[in-house]
């Protein structure tokens, strides 16, 4: 069983690619999106880089806006195509997945589901914070938010 709770976050600045996305395309289209951010916060030498988000801005009928990218300090400047984005403040639906990538979809379903006998309201944005790579599995950590209203 998944472990939900209710955290509060503040604003979280990324070096970003953006794009549109259906759920067949994930992770196909993304990955390489990711790569992309990545070569060039590495190339660039940007500072106090931090970790792998995808930030899912709007999701409806099956479509989604996504912002791929890497946590960055605020002064971080976009080239290459590359948007400047923050996950938002506020008070979130938390979970942390220990394991294999193809479980996320099943703890986001959780948090929904969890928030709905909560009485908890989503507002919309959601996103995932992925931890160092493992080839264990087992060692992955991602962390999933969806902000309420």
């Amino acid at each position: 069983m998944t472990e939900i709770s209710i955290v509060t976050v503040e604003e979280q600045p990324l070096l970003a690619a953006r794009t549109s996305a259906n759920f067949t395309e994930v992770p196909a289209k993304l990955l390489p999106l990711m790569e992309r951010v990545g070569a060039f916060v590495r190339d660039h030498g940007v500072e106090g880089a931090g970790q792998n988000v995808w930030f899912y801005r709007d999701v409806s009928g099956g479509q989604m806006e996504v912002d791929v990218g890497i946590q960055v300090p605020a002064s971080t400047e976009a080239a290459d195509g590359l948007v400047r984005s923050a996950t938002p403040a506020g008070r979130c639906a938390h979970a942390v997945l220990h394991g294999d990538y193809s479980e996320i979809p099943g703890v986001h379903q959780a948090i929904h589901q969890w928030c709905a006998e909560q009485n908890l309201v989503l507002a919309g944005p959601c996103w995932e914070v992925y931890g160092d790579w493992h080839d264990d599995p087992a060692k992955r950590r991602t962390d999933m938010y969806h902000l309420l209203a």
